[in-house]
């Protein structure tokens, strides 16, 4: 059975279109930056690595989305 169309176009409210999330995102990821620039100090075993705090924990958290696909794709 067809549905009869009005010839009305539909529009997605701008709280539910595509590119919402994403400006979010990017508004979180420049804050975040802005407000971890100080460096840090890091000791890998041996050398002292000195780095943006924000380069060291998006390090850590790439680490452990990988540590967290591997365990996971393990259990399966």
């Amino acid at each position: 059975m067809a549905e009869k169309t009005t010839g009305r176009t539909t529009t997605t409210p701008w709280w539910r279109a595509g590119w919402v999330l994403p400006v979010v995102l990017l508004v979180l990821a420049v804050i975040f930056v802005l407000e971890n620039r100080d460096l840090v100090s890091i000791r890998l075993l041996i050398p002292l690595v000195v780095m943006p705090q924000w380069a060291a924990l998006t390090i850590t958290l790439v680490i452990g989305v990988i540590v967290g696909l591997l365990l996971r794709r393990r259990r399966r």
